[in-house]
């Protein structure tokens, strides 16, 4: 079976990051010209059944659009989240496995001095 290794690109993810950041404010912008210069802006088209049923088929796309813009939104503020926890928890790893040997062996130097005096050879019960 083939060596199976996963790479991860942390800079790669950054940037992924950073154009979700972009989308983001694309999506903001968005809702804020439906919320500012669109609401309320319904055409008058007079009081005839036909005008009526535009008018209201009108205001049922705009409020289908705030709801889509919203979610959108929604979708790339938890996309971004978790790119943020994923990159802090590769970096995290990658200095975990960037610690040199004198380092691992400090921290087990010190570990193994603390269990020295009260630990058995075997399984048998015997000291050494």
């Amino acid at each position: 079976m083939a060596d199976e290794k996963t790479i991860v690109d942390v800079l790669s993810l950054e940037g992924f990051r950073s154009t979700l950041d972009a989308r983001l404010d694309e999506a903001q912008s968005a809702l804020t010209n439906l919320t500012e210069l669109l609401q309320g802006n319904n055409p008058r088209l007079g009081s005839l059944p036909d005008a009526d049923y535009i008018t209201g088929r009108y205001q049922t796309l705009y409020d289908e659009h705030l709801d889509r813009v919203a979610g959108l939104m929604h979708g790339l503020t938890a996309t971004q989240e978790a790119m943020t926890r994923i990159i802090e928890n590769y970096k995290t790893t990658e200095e975990r496995l960037a610690a040199d040997a004198s380092d691992i062996s400090d921290v087990i130097d010190g570990s193994s001095a603390s269990s020295v005096g009260g630990g058995t050879s075997g399984g048998d019960g015997t000291h050494a």
